[in-house]
């Protein structure tokens, strides 16, 4: 069971992957609601919302942002949601992610700490270098990368400076049962298709099924189930939405013992059968 973190595509030239994603474009990404599941990624990622109210979930809590950053730090598992119904022609994203390695090279000690944004209540200055990085990204020549990449390091420096904190005993006890439970996010990742019993993924682990169970709920902050569920849903949302298939192969294709529990589970998520869902995207 090997590590498994989200693939960053870097931007050519650069040492982060940049996204402005404004109304139309998070309507395209998630034409109901805004829902990304748990994963992690090396990258610091680094997001400003601005008009736009988000649900980040992290370290068991979760945190609602509005007008403001979201912050996840290096290995930290997380997800995202919120609603697009409430988005208008002010409502943007600007999103960084910003390369481990290049963190790596210009502070060998990344991994000793981490970053706090609560650590200041005004980040007008951090606002200031992604309005800046927004409107060089928006508007590229040949050599613009030149300016991205100085903007990058101004922010990677003001991170540095003003929100960085040192790892605790507590914390890296935390990271360890965190490194353990993105070994099953991997693994999940790989194999939700099959029959992936509590039973059966305590034993890949070597852990007992109520420690399994135990640590996996407090890391994640869902049950063992309800994850693989969550998981075998998104992954099955494409082929609702961008295939011919039955509803009854997609739900069999992507995990689910039946097609009644996916029914019931989409419709719970967005609030139509698959079929209604997919008859409506088909009309718009």
């Amino acid at each position: 069971m090997d590590y498994y973190h989200e693939r960053v595509q870097l931007e050519k030239q650069m040492p982060a992957m940049i996204g402005v994603l404004d109304k139309e474009t998070y309507r395209i990404f998630f034409p109901h609601d805004i829902f990304i599941p748990e994963h992690w990624h090396r990258s610091l990622e680094l997001c400003l919302h601005e008009n736009i109210e988000v649900v980040l979930r992290m370290n068991k809590k979760e945190y609602v942002i509005k007008n403001d950053f979201t912050c996840i730090n290096s290995g930290v598992v997380h997800s995202l949601r919120g609603s697009n119904k409430e988005l208008d022609e002010t409502s943007r994203s600007i999103i960084v992610l910003i390369s481990y390695d290049f963190m790596k090279t210009y502070y060998p000690e990344i991994d000793d700490v981490f970053f706090d944004l609560s650590l200041k209540d005004n980040h007008d200055d951090l606002k200031k270098l992604y309005y800046r990085l927004s409107d060089l990204y928006l508007n590229q020549d040949d050599f613009t990368y030149l300016e991205i990449n100085a903007c990058i390091l101004e922010i990677f420096s003001l991170l540095l400076r003003e929100y960085k904190v040192e790892k605790q005993m507590t914390y890296k006890k935390d990271y360890k049962k965190q490194e353990q439970v993105k070994k099953i996010l991997n693994y999940i990742e790989n194999h939700y298709q099959e029959d992936l019993s509590l039973s059966y993924m305590a034993e890949q682990i070597h852990m007992s099924k109520e420690h399994f169970s135990r640590q996996f709920h407090q890391i994640i902050g869902k049950t063992y189930k309800e994850y693989l569920s969550s998981y075998r849903l998104y992954k099955a949302y494409d082929d609702v939405v961008n295939s011919d298939l039955s509803i009854q192969d997609v739900a069999r294709i992507h995990g689910f013992l039946n097609v009644k529990s996916f029914i019931k589970l989409f419709n719970e998520t967005y609030h139509e059968t698959p079929l209604q869902y997919r008859k409506k995207m088909s009309r718009n």
